[in-house]
């Protein structure tokens, strides 16, 4: 009885493969008949004995029943159920243990950044505009003399007075020798009742005054009569006439 030299398991003489795993067996040569002997009794096999196939499905040879595989092509004679294996999963490397599946990264779809928020425009606060001041009336000017003063007359003429602290306004008289500084003669001053000594314009404290020196006829200020020998300031633009003569005085 061969051995299979691959598993070690007895096969029948006549073999050429075995039945445990199908391998070839190592013919061994036949030996000289021996006389009869006591016949062997048959091998009693536990468990059920599944009726194999008659024939080997690969080389139509019969085969023995109860044989795994054919004594003359060696084809197995029982047919496997085909095991289904999983496909294997990719490995980052020989031997590492499966890795744990993730459901498939969904596309990640980028969303337009928000506009920015549109700038407040700045208000200034708004304040009621004061109104404005009124305007001071002007300030006479400081002097120390009568220099750029000056007389209009009703026809248009200008009288200048001289650059001096006080002046006499009045008439010239020849007989007497009298001139004074601002003579009305030639203006009319004897028809209109001017004097020779009607008054005087003087200087005191940066200020112009007018004096009447005792005339006849009288001097006006506004249309008010002067006392004599009471100065009065006088102001820019101001009317004054002296018996019926009428002046503007204009102070610069």
């Amino acid at each position: 009885m061969p051995f299979c030299p691959q598993c070690g398991v007895s096969n029948p003489d006549t073999a050429r493969f075995c039945d445990q795993c199908g391998a070839q067996l190592i013919p061994v040569p036949a030996r000289a008949p021996t006389p009869a002997s006591v016949p062997k009794p048959a091998t009693t096999i536990s468990g059920p004995v599944s009726a194999g196939p008659t024939s080997c499905p690969q080389c139509g040879s019969g085969v023995i029943p109860g044989e795994a595989f054919c004594d003359n092509c060696g084809a197995p004679l029982f047919q496997a159920p085909p095991v289904t294996t999983a496909p294997a999963p990719d490995l980052p490397f020989p031997g590492a243990p499966p890795q744990p599946v993730y459901p498939p990264p969904q596309p990640v779809t980028m969303q337009p950044a928000p506009p920015p928020p549109a700038a407040i425009p700045a208000v200034s606060p708004s304040y009621p505009t004061p109104p404005p001041a009124p305007a001071a009336p002007p300030t006479p000017p400081v002097r120390s003399s009568l220099a750029g003063a000056r007389l209009r007359l009703a026809d248009g003429t200008v009288l200048l007075l001289p650059a001096a602290a006080q002046a006499l306004i009045g008439r010239a008289d020849p007989v007497s020798n009298f001139y004074p500084d601002i003579d009305l003669t030639p203006h009319g001053g004897f028809e209109r009742g001017v004097g020779r000594r009607h008054g005087r314009f003087f200087v005191q404290q940066g200020q112009v005054y007018y004096e009447d020196l005792d005339s006849t006829n009288g001097s006006f200020a506004g249309g008010r009569k002067l006392l004599p020998r009471q100065p009065q300031p006088v102001r820019h633009g101001e009317e004054l006439r002296l018996g019926t003569l009428s002046l503007i005085v204009e102070l610069q």
